[in-house]
């Protein structure tokens, strides 16, 4: 069977070839456009078709460089079936360098937390109903990584996540994409896995919609470590794999760690925060997991850990306010054959 040329918002890629180009977005106030930059690469075989974004909080620099990494491995000609990767999904706060669309305060709106989206809401509405009705349906994507990192001052181990709720089908499918992505830990959002199992982010949007999803997290936000977006150019990798879209051997995902319950430790006193685990490191019940040190030097408060688990981030500001997040530490109910 011969491919066909790929067209997307008025960018095209002919079989085995690989186009780039921008998507009108958000016209700003100097009448200049906020454009999502594209790459679409058509395979030269029939085979499905994968969505890849980042940077959906503007200082997510980690995420972006594992998508245009993961791209730039992708060999066209030998590729089975199409890649829509958008490494940019939110160009205002990107060109920021700050989490959140900035335009004003009423619409510096968590972009990540407004999906589905609305043609005729505000700034960040208006961009994940871009992506997802004019680049991910448009598309007939039928997989859908979404890269993220920790935000400024947040520190996550690389990990990937994926939604429970939704049609069989989808989730059975996403649940083994994040398998294949072979991230040391996974995060099953159901019911209990905090803020993974809100509504409004993609991964859970995609998959209630039919499609399947996972989202990852890579490091922090801001510096660029080549450690993680390596992890996630390489976890893409091995989804496109698992797909039948790319030859490479499968990864030994035998040490994978299954998290499907989330709590958050909070500072009761405000001072001078002492971390006494890492993200990613196993915990038991009732270690102590962080202090607080006051400026006259005396610990005011050692935070324990109330379940057995693991680390899945850490807040590095260096001092803390009283009701700020330490600490979210993650249920481990089982270990991936």
């Amino acid at each position: 069977m011969v491919m066909d040329m790929f067209t997307l918002g008025g960018i095209s890629a002919e079989p085995g070839r690989a186009a780039f180009g921008y998507i009108k977005a958000i016209e700003l106030v100097d009448g200049t456009d906020a454009g999502l930059p594209v790459h679409l690469v058509n395979g030269a075989k029939p085979g499905p078709t994968v969505f890849i974004g980042a940077g959906a909080h503007g200082d997510e620099i980690n995420g972006v460089r594992a998508v245009v990494e993961a791209v730039s491995r992708i060999d066209p000609s030998r590729l089975a079936g199409r890649v829509v990767a958008v490494p940019v999904q939110n160009p205002i706060a990107y060109r920021a360098r700050f989490r959140l669309v900035t335009l004003n305060q009423l619409d510096s709106q968590n972009m990540h937390r407004c999906f589905p989206g609305s043609a005729g809401g505000d700034t960040s509405a208006r961009l994940c109903n871009l992506i997802l009705e004019k680049i991910i349906k448009a598309a007939g994507a039928s997989f859908v990584i979404d890269c993220h990192t920790g935000s400024t001052g947040s520190y996550y181990p690389p990990l990937v996540f994926v939604s429970t709720i939704g049609p069989q089908d989808a989730v059975e499918k996403s649940l083994a994409g994040a398998r294949a992505f072979n991230a040391p830990l996974t995060i099953q959002a159901g019911g209990k896995a905090g803020v993974y199992a809100l509504g409004n982010m993609l991964h859970m949007v995609a998959i209630e919609q039919g499609i399947p999803a996972i989202g990852c997290e890579l490091g922090t936000a801001l510096p660029a470590e080549d450690k993680h977006s390596t992890v996630g150019a390489d976890g893409i990798m091995n989804v496109l794999a698992h797909l039948g879209m790319i030859e490479a051997p499968p990864p030994d995902t035998s040490g994978q760690v299954i998290l499907d319950e989330i709590f958050e430790l909070r500072a009761e006193r405000g001072g001078i925060c002492d971390y006494l685990v890492s993200p990613g490191d196993p915990v038991q019940e009732g270690q102590a997991v962080a202090r607080v040190i006051n400026v006259f030097g005396d610990v005011v408060e050692e935070i324990a850990s109330p379940i057995t688990g693991r680390v899945v981030t850490c807040t590095y500001w260096g001092s803390i306010n009283q009701g700020e997040r330490l600490v979210r530490i993650g249920r481990s109910t089982k270990t991936a054959a």
